[in-house]
């Protein structure tokens, strides 16, 4: 009976005992046969353990094999051939010991008369049990048996087989259940399973590619580009990422891939690489595998996210940083200082005044001019994606025109192909590596400007071309547009106030029958007296728009951009004739050496998306209730505007009818002059009320910013933690901190003084 024992736990069918099912498996079921002859009940108690460890290493070894030719994830086919070659083949180890204690006459086995006790038998493998339990269980985890149903409970379970990363976490977690021996068993099957992941992610983070064999297990999936031309898009799928690996090293590890990834497509356009840079290629990618080498198994997240970030750093200061000269760092910079900061601010109102002229244009053209509810004047018109182009096309005509023949400017040039304006949401930017960055951004206030300059949403866009694209993300564009939608409607509200002046007849009549008739005369002075309280309100609102507009962009931005624009261009220099492109960007290159880059691709991606991020705090973007009091205010004045330039054209048509004899069949001017003179005083009146929100706003926030704490500090560039602006430092980069709002509030007091009889608006 010895041999028939032996021969069944070596994984043979045996007449000892039945071969139960799946279920009959996991309860605790009788397994041997009842009808085997001279078979005593105390046998028949004791062979129960050894049948029951018999169909165990049976059915793991069939359903691991099962898993190791036909699971499609490369993690799990390794567990499932080191349970097979390694694990199973130590049972059959301790089975020929057994065998040959019995075969050599063991006194430890075998007794007197040459009798061997079925209980020693038992208890040479009594340690195998607990451990042959949880191998079934292992591989039930990593494949479900056919007549099983999927786990809808299991979250590591996506259907009857689990992926890389559940199992992963499932050897992770069962090496801390206390057992000794599944222990040691878990530790060394996590230690095969992280080093096909490793592998896996070696392929990535050495070549940029993706894994040949089990890719739709690797926790980088890659998107086909929509055009045919396009570029592949890669994102991280988190469901298929160990918990042991954190979101910023997955973020890390993602960029390294995409980066060397466009490398090779860079590569692709451009003529053979020298055998020198291929050396320095190489040896780059041995010193990234002996540090991936040099991990211990089982992992230690934090040892492997120093490696990985040991690794980016190393890619971006020894390849990605050659794809990046100093001059399109530059020339991009500028660009975004110069149209998307306004700095160029002919750029700004041209374009407002090309805004205008076509808004005009368009009212005039289906007879809308007097038509209509006064309140709603731009509201409900539909413009077309090819006009709005078109308003930035001939913005760029005006600022040719108006410059010099002989003055070429690389910038504007540089502008004039990669800037578009565009409605908003029309534009499918493609991701970059650059995306990764984990500066951590501020949360910018839902609140729009960008459908005050067109009566459609609008975006001023920057096109980014590899390899500019390691620097700068779409992200980044788009933040940069919410800030230049933001000064623009500052800049317009002004303008347009301001040019309420320059229409003379809304301050004096002037013509030859005013006069000349006292009627005319009486008439203009009682329009004055009621206009008075109009054009208190507008010098107020001119007054609040230029300091607050002057504070943001002469202070705020000015000096936020010349501290991050200062460190960027640290250590860079050129020789004693650089190209235009430097000279037009305010790059300084008195140094006769050679140019020399001191900063890598990831270190300035890193440094401007905090810089950034302070940038938006500073400007009060992400104050959600100075946004939206700043909006109403806005929003007011331009109905002010509109009622009051309507209110002329009616005054105007009625002197004509009154003094000329030129009457109009289809007005009635009088009454409409009543009636949108009550509505041009309360639009003056809900303007009033809008300065005084914004400006109890700024209070508010010189109050919160100075004495709320929270490590918020003093001033418009401190930005307090990950919520308000991400870290106080990246890179060796420290944001600007300036002073703070009660700057501008000092201004706006003193503004108040000055127009305090005229009803103290500024309150």
């Amino acid at each position: 009976m010895l041999h028939e024992v032996l021969l069944a736990l070596s994984g043979h069918p045996s007449p000892l005992f039945d071969t139960p099912n799946r279920k009959d498996l996991n309860s605790s079921s009788n397994v041997v046969k009842k009808d085997f002859p001279l078979l005593s009940s105390s046998e028949a108690a004791q062979l129960q353990s050894l049948g029951r460890l018999a169909l165990l290493h049976r059915r793991i070894r069939e359903h691991a094999e099962g898993v190791r030719s036909q699971h499609g994830s490369t993690i799990c086919r390794a567990v499932a051939s080191s349970l097979v070659d390694t694990h199973l083949s130590r049972f059959q180890a301790k089975i020929l010991e057994v065998e040959r204690q019995i075969l050599m006459k063991d006194p430890k086995t075998v007794g007197a008369y040459n009798i061997v006790p079925l209980s020693l038998v038992v208890g040479e493998f009594d340690e195998w049990t607990r451990r042959m339990e949880w191998y079934w269980q292992l591989a039930c985890f990593i494949r479900l048996p056919k007549q099983d149903a999927p786990s809808r409970t299991d979250p590591r379970r996506s259907g009857r087989e689990a992926t890389g990363a559940a199992l992963i976490d499932f050897l992770r977690s069962e090496a801390q259940t206390g057992y000794a021996d599944i222990e040691t068993a878990a530790v060394e099957l996590s230690k095969v399973a992280e080093t096909a992941w490793l592998r896996q992610v070696s392929v990535w983070l050495l070549h940029g590619n993706l894994p040949g064999t089990g890719a739709s297990d690797f926790f980088v999936a890659m998107k086909a580009p929509i055009e045919p031309e396009g570029r592949p898009t890669y994102s991280v799928q988190k469901d298929l990422l160990p918990k042991s690996v954190s979101s910023a090293t997955a973020e890390s590890m993602l960029f390294v891939g995409k980066s060397l990834h466009q490398v090779r497509q860079h590569r692709e356009t451009l003529s053979r690489p020298s055998l020198s840079q291929t050396s320095k290629d190489f040896t780059l990618m041995s010193t990234h595998l002996r540090m991936l080498s040099s991990l211990s198994l089982p992992l230690i997240p934090s040892a492997f996210a120093r490696t990985i970030s040991s690794i980016r750093l190393s890619l971006s200061q020894n390849l990605l940083q050659h794809l990046l000269p100093i001059e399109s760092i530059v020339q991009v910079l500028a660009t975004l200082r110069q149209y998307f900061l306004l700095e160029r601010g002919e750029f700004a109102l041209a374009l407002i005044a090309e805004a205008e002229s076509r808004l005009a244009a368009r009212r005039d053209g289906v007879g809308k001019l007097l038509q209509g509810p006064p309140n709603g004047d731009l509201r409900g018109m539909v413009m077309k994606e090819g006009e709005v182009s078109e308003t930035l096309s001939r913005t760029w005509k005006g600022l040719y025109s108006s410059s010099p023949d002989d003055e070429e400017d690389p910038v504007q040039e540089f502008a004039e192909e990669n800037v578009r304006l565009e409605i908003s949401g029309a534009q499918n930017s493609r991701p970059s590596t650059s995306d990764s960055v984990t500066v951590a951004g501020p949360e910018i206030s839902n609140v729009q400007f960008n459908d005050l300059l067109l009566p459609v949403p609008i975006s001023l866009t920057l096109d980014i071309h590899s390899p500019l694209d390691l620097f700068i993300s779409p992200k980044d564009i788009g933040q940069y547009s919410t800030i230049n939608s933001y000064l623009l409607a500052l800049r317009r509200a002004h303008v347009r106030l301001s040019d309420l002046w320059r229409l003379s007849s809304s301050r004096r009549d002037i013509s030859a029958t005013a006069r000349s008739n006292p009627v005319a005369r009486q008439r203009t002075r009682q329009r004055e007296t009621a206009m008075r309280k109009v054009w208190a309100s507008c010098s107020s609102a001119v007054f609040l728009l230029s300091e607050t507009a002057a504070y943001l962009e002469g202070e705020v931005i000015t000096s936020s951009w010349d501290h991050f624009y200062a460190w960027a261009t640290k250590g860079s220099s050129t020789d004693r004739n650089p190209p235009e492109s430097l000279h037009a960007a305010g790059v300084e290159t008195d140094t006769p050496e050679a140019e020399t880059y001191p900063h890598d691709p990831e270190t300035l991606a890193t440094a401007h998306r905090l810089f950034l991020s302070h940038l938006l705090h500073a400007l009060l973007l992400t104050d959600i209730p100075f946004t939206s009091e700043l909006r109403a205010f806005l929003t007011d004045v331009d109905q002010l505007i509109a009622l009051f330039v309507r209110l002329q054209r009616i005054q105007h048509s009625l002197d004509l009818e009154e003094d000329e004899g030129v009457v109009d069949a289809f007005g009635n001017f009088k009454d409409e002059e009543k009636e949108v003179a009550l509505l041009l005083d309360r639009a003056r009146k809900r303007v009033d009320m809008g300065m005084k929100g914004v400006v109890g706003r700024l209070r508010g926030v010189d109050r919160e910013r100075v004495g709320g704490g929270s490590g918020r500090g003093s001033g418009f560039g401190e930005a307090g933690g990950e919520g308000e602006g991400g870290r106080e430092s990246e890179g060796g980069f420290t944001p600007w901190r300036g002073g703070g709002v009660e700057r501008l509030l000092m201004k706006l007091d003193f503004g108040r003084l000055t127009v305090e009889e005229e009803g103290d608006v500024l309150v």
